[in-house]
């Protein structure tokens, strides 16, 4: 549901006629353009997406071929909702102790994790250790679509 949505919204494209590719991995710079166009901004190339994202303080525009982490996922779309001017006060209070690897969160991410969690755009994995945010993980393109219908949805609404 999560991959249908991103394509038909237009968030994501897929590779070639028919495929997807839910378990592949995601730029930096894919996230920015993905950003940037969800915010009107409609970049002509990814160093436009990478100023775009520097000029609005969601990214600092560095290793824009690096792959992204859960983590610094989260963080930009939280920066990203801060710039549009919603609310972000939801995941303030919230928990994320009870997952077994919230001590590896950045420190720079936890407030955004916590307003991921609290909104329920990103739920953990289920790990042998228990649930697990695996916040240094690199995000695949299945869990960033995930994320993405989930914030549309709930906090675009």
């Amino acid at each position: 549901d999560a991959v249908a949505y991103a394509y038909h919204h237009g968030l994501m494209q897929g590779y070639g006629e028919n495929e997807f590719y839910p378990d592949g991995t995601v730029t930096r710079q894919q996230v920015w353009m993905i950003l940037a166009r969800m915010s009107g901004a409609d970049p002509k190339s990814m160093t436009a997406a990478r100023l775009w994202a520097m000029e609005t303080g969601i990214s600092d525009g560095t290793d824009p071929t690096a792959y992204v982490t859960r983590q610094q996922f989260v963080t930009m779309l939280w920066r990203y909702a801060k710039d549009m001017g919603w609310d972000v006060s939801v995941g303030e209070d919230t928990n994320i102790l009870s997952y077994n690897d919230a001590f590896f969160v950045a420190e720079y991410a936890i407030p955004a994790m916590q307003w991921a969690c609290g909104e329920g755009i990103i739920a953990g994995k289920t790990s042998a250790n228990g649930m697990i945010l695996a916040p240094k993980s690199n995000a695949t393109r299945g869990q960033l679509a995930t994320m993405m219908m989930r914030f549309c949805e709930n906090i675009m609404k």
